[in-house]
């Protein structure tokens, strides 16, 4: 449970709203600069702030938001509505009342106006025991924060508004140690003396940094086809560049490519088993013994390295950023280390291809700017990952170009695992849903594929106290392309022991292929003890995965 909130102490008097005119003033209000999509002349607003209104308000795909807002314009004709659309670095509710002030024909000033109450409704301090009592449930929606500096100390008077049903409407004053995001929804268990504990806000936060992060990793990945092309050819003793590369890099671009599956190998049951754990998104649950592996590789040997002091450091689960210089000084072996995956070994052919940079190389990179296309709508639940096209990338031979492949396609595993992150939730009566989204890179000859795969359990809750829960239900989905097939995706189900599939094809000739095996699936499926359900193929794309995420998570984060 959190205290960032807490109820204002009890004034003499009934507590009134925070007032709106002398207590919200610009300086402690929400300032937002916005981008004109459109120039507007200059002075069309006036000298003085104009007042607009929300009206529509959704994401880009690069990170930003679009606004439409209806401008209230006073001019020789009169008081008219303006229509302006905007760019917003943040999310700005619906019916949100703004003042906006002129600064270019491109940019406008914009100070959030805090709501009115309605006239009539009750502000509070104090819940109403009768009607929330110890260990029930609060949420309320805030409508206005300012700071409150208090012996050098900031803290944050909020007024919000009751979204429970027991006191729905009314307006709630609340202390905060931290800014809260105007519109943002609070969720509050009450104390046994009636105070709040915010328990949902570190899920709220925890949400908001899954969504930043699916945005930043969604415009920077790659899929693993070119890396792998490039990197099997520096990897062949007679590649036109091999002979320049150091040892350390050829180590470095061996190992990763010792975690590529072949066609042979998914065809077991062990070979699929090796190629999930060895994805990339299950790297920081085997970190553990990646470092220990790591610190045995690089530390000399000594009695120092033995003392107990030592060996209680490594007990430790160590940050990310103290396991990228072991990464950067592992001994050359032919086998990767224990614990590591793809994704260890992209960060440390990442890490290696830093070290030979030449001087001023990678101040160059950053300045280069980026060589993807604008990325598409990014949203929880994105499956399959789309295939980002190269731009501009120059020449692929060199060390910076390898550099930005490895960045991209570790990018993309990271998108893989904060979808799995976003889309994975306990619910209030118990049910569950939990996601792992990944991919795994495949090797055919000396071709380079993928395959995608979004695995889904949703289990329900218990019926009664006492009583087990229901047997969970799966949901395997797969997406690949084959050259002479195209696009396919499948879709598999199993409750109990009953097992079911749709096949999605593009390809008309793919499609009627996969018609006539369908009867042959259906037997291998029997017969290891499986009751077949329904086995389909349709034309085209699925629909998207069915999610249980509840409708507040899509409402708080986007």
């Amino acid at each position: 449970m959190s205290s960032d909130f807490s109820l204002p102490p009890l004034p003499p008097q009934t507590p009134g709203p925070i007032p709106a005119g002398t207590s919200a003033r610009p300086s402690d209000s929400l300032a937002v600069a916005l981008q004109l999509m459109r120039p507007i002349a200059a002075g069309l607003l006036g000298a003085q702030a104009a007042q607009a209104e929300v009206v529509k308000s959704q994401p880009t795909s690069n990170g930003q938001f679009e606004l439409m807002l209806r401008v209230v314009v006073q001019d020789n004709r009169g008081e008219r509505n303006l229509q302006l659309p905007v760019l917003s670095p943040r999310p700005l509710p619906e019916g949100s009342q703004l003042n906006l002030q002129q600064v270019n024909p491109n940019r406008l000033m914009a100070i959030l106006t805090p709501a009115l109450p309605a006239a009539g409704t009750e502000t509070i301090t104090r819940l109403d025991p009768q009607r929330f009592p110890p260990n029930s449930q609060v949420q309320a929606r805030v409508i206005q924060q300012q700071p409150v500096v208090t012996n050098n100390q900031t803290t944050y008077a909020v007024q919000a508004r009751i979204t429970s049903e027991q006191a729905s409407g009314q307006l709630l004053n609340l202390n905060s140690t931290r800014p809260v995001a105007v519109g943002s929804l609070i969720t509050a268990s009450v104390g046994q003396q009636g105070e709040l504990r915010v328990a949902a806000l570190p899920d709220q936060q925890r949400q908001l940094l899954v969504l930043q992060g699916l945005r930043d990793t969604l415009q920077r990945q790659a899929t693993a086809e070119p890396l792998l092309q490039r990197a099997d050819q520096l990897a062949q003793p007679a590649a036109p560049n091999s002979q320049t590369l150091t040892p350390p890099l050829h180590t470095a671009i061996r190992q990763v490519l010792q975690y590529i599956s072949t066609t042979q190998q998914l065809s077991t049951e062990s070979g699929v088993a090796r190629a999930l754990r060895d994805s990339g998104v299950f790297m920081e649950a085997g970190l553990q013994r990646l470092t220990q592996a790591l610190q045995q590789s690089t530390a000399t040997v000594s009695t120092d390295s033995r003392t107990p002091q030592n060996n209680a450091e490594t007990v430790r689960l160590p940050e990310l950023k103290a396991l990228l210089p072991l990464l950067g000084k592992l001994a050359s072996s032919s086998e990767p280390p224990p614990g590591s995956d793809l994704k260890s070994g992209l960060l440390q052919l990442l890490v290696t291809l830093q070290q030979h940079l030449p001087p001023g190389g990678m101040r160059n990179l950053l300045q280069a700017g980026s060589p993807w296309q604008a990325p598409p709508m990014v949203k929880p639940g994105l499956f399959p990952l789309p295939t980002r096209v190269l731009q501009q990338l120059g020449n692929t031979s060199d060390l910076g170009s390898l550099l930005r492949l490895t960045a991209a396609l570790l990018s993309r595993i990271q998108h893989h695992q904060l979808q799995s992150v976003g889309q994975t939730q306990s619910f209030a009566d118990g049910s569950s849903q939990t996601v792992w989204q990944l991919e795994l890179p495949v090797r055919d000859g000396q071709q380079f594929s993928h395959v995608q795969m979004r695995i889904q359990r949703d289990e329900e809750a218990a019926k009664k106290k006492n009583q087990d829960a229901a047997s969970p239900q799966w949901e395997v989905r797969l997406a690949f392309s084959l050259e002479q097939l195209g696009p396919l995706q499948v879709i598999t189900r199993l409750h109990k022991e009953t097992v079911s599939s749709q096949f999605w094809a593009e390809q008309p000739d793919t499609l009627q292929l996969v018609r006539q095996e369908l009867d042959y699936l259906r037997q291998r499926l029997e017969s290891q003890g499986l009751a077949v359900g329904k086995l389909s193929s349709h034309r085209g794309s699925p629909p998207e995965p069915e999610q249980l995420v509840q409708q507040r998570w899509i409402d708080e984060v986007t």
